[in-house]
């Protein structure tokens, strides 16, 4: 590339430069500030040096285009990187660097979502951002101006509702501030040391022969419940399914035909398929007679039930009937622990929970026990309507 030399440029030489066609040439205005001219345009560029072990490597980095920048003010910018420069910043990054700097807490958040939690299923998703909801306080804060403070305020207002909430909502809030660390959106850590440690009461609570035979038989009877509520209860103790793999499940997810239904959103398996027994098929048939033209099984006005939703119908049920509240966690503890006690085999059952297989198993067992699992649901749904007739 031919360079027209220069100690100092004046105005006169680059109008000059400027009129000539002879492209890829540059002018040097000293302190390594180059004009270099192209086909459309001329550039102002500063040559950069940088050692890299015991070798020096040389860059440039564009100042900008002389149409916009006259001499005077490329010099000004000029010395500006040699400042940064020599205080050891790198030019080439630093701009993009700065632009990250004054980000909410809310906008680094969406962006820590989209960046380390892209793999996360669309349910774990959601659960993830209604307990970083919890902080949205901090949301319109900039994030390099929060305090250990500001987030002790946030847990302790959690911890008094819901301790164990509080305790994942500050391992995310400390997660949050390492990214917004190592990605440059804070020049400082923020350490963290408060804690929301809670004690884990293990559930046991599960419903007897005699309280789940009490539950269909007053329930069946209720004119009180939606149809759709009945439904969905009884099917969550059937198939033994968690509370939003059930209510997410679609039309489309559903074989009647062929007595399946498949789970698209299951916790641990992919498409998880669950062969139902007849009575759930009847069921359901008559749920689809009833409402033909809507897009889920377990539908409410244009959507779903919400787990919330069904969990507050499982507890005041419960009350109402006399048998005490539940959850619909319960019914998988409740199936598992009828179905063990009438001697089913514990593998099928934990295959029917929908429980991935560890250690060895988890290598060498490569079947999902599909006819073991429907004769398992088959004999629990006559083993209810036996309960029933008691």
């Amino acid at each position: 590339m031919p360079k027209i030399k220069s100690k100092l440029l004046t105005k006169q030489n680059i109008n000059d430069f400027t009129q000539e066609s002879l492209f890829g040439s540059s002018l040097h205005d000293g302190h390594n500030l180059y004009l270099f001219k192209n086909k459309h345009s001329c550039v102002w560029k500063l040559r950069t040096q940088s050692r890299i072990g015991n070798k020096t490597q040389f860059s440039w980095k564009r100042i900008g285009d002389a149409r916009d920048i006259t001499l005077s003010k490329a010099r000004v910018l000029a010395d500006e990187m040699r400042d940064l420069i020599r205080q050891g910043i790198n030019v080439h990054t630093h701009g993009k660097e700065q632009s990250k700097l004054g980000k909410t807490f809310g906008a680094v958040v969406s962006i820590y979502i989209d960046s380390c939690k892209r793999s996360l299923k669309p349910q774990s998703k959601v659960k993830l951002v209604a307990v970083l909801n919890k902080a949205a306080i901090l949301n319109s804060a900039i994030i390099s101006k929060i305090s250990e403070t500001d987030v002790a305020s946030v847990i302790d207002r959690v911890k008094h509702k819901s301790p164990s909430t509080a305790a994942t909502l500050l391992r995310e809030i400390k997660a949050i501030f390492r990214f917004a660390y190592d990605e440059k959106y804070i020049m400082q850590k923020l350490e963290i040391n408060i804690k929301a440690r809670y004690k884990i009461n293990v559930r046991t609570r599960y419903l007897n022969e005699k309280k789940l035979g009490g539950l269909f038989k007053n329930l069946w009877s209720d004119n009180n419940t939606p149809v759709t509520i009945k439904t969905a209860i009884y099917a969550l103790f059937i198939t033994m399914l968690r509370r939003d793999e059930l209510l997410s499940l679609e039309w489309s997810d559903v074989d009647l035909d062929n007595q399946k239904i498949t789970v698209r959103n299951a916790k641990r398996i992919d498409n998880f398929i669950v062969r139902i027994p007849l009575q759930l098929v009847h069921k359901l048939g008559e749920l689809r007679q009833k409402y033909p033209a809507t897009k889920y099984v377990f539908n409410c006005r244009e959507g779903r039930y919400s787990g919330d939703t069904l969990c507050r119908y499982c507890k005041q049920l419960g009350e109402r009937y006399g048998i005490g509240e539940f959850t619909p966690h319960d019914a998988r503890r409740t199936g598992m622990t009828l179905l063990a006690d009438n001697n089913h085999s514990y593998k099928v059952i934990d295959m029917a929970l929908g429980h991935v297989q560890k250690g060895v198993n988890k290598s060498y067992l490569k079947t999902h026990l599909s006819e073991p699992r429907a004769k398992l649901l088959q004999d629990y749904a006559d083993l209810i309507d036996l309960l029933i007739s008691k």
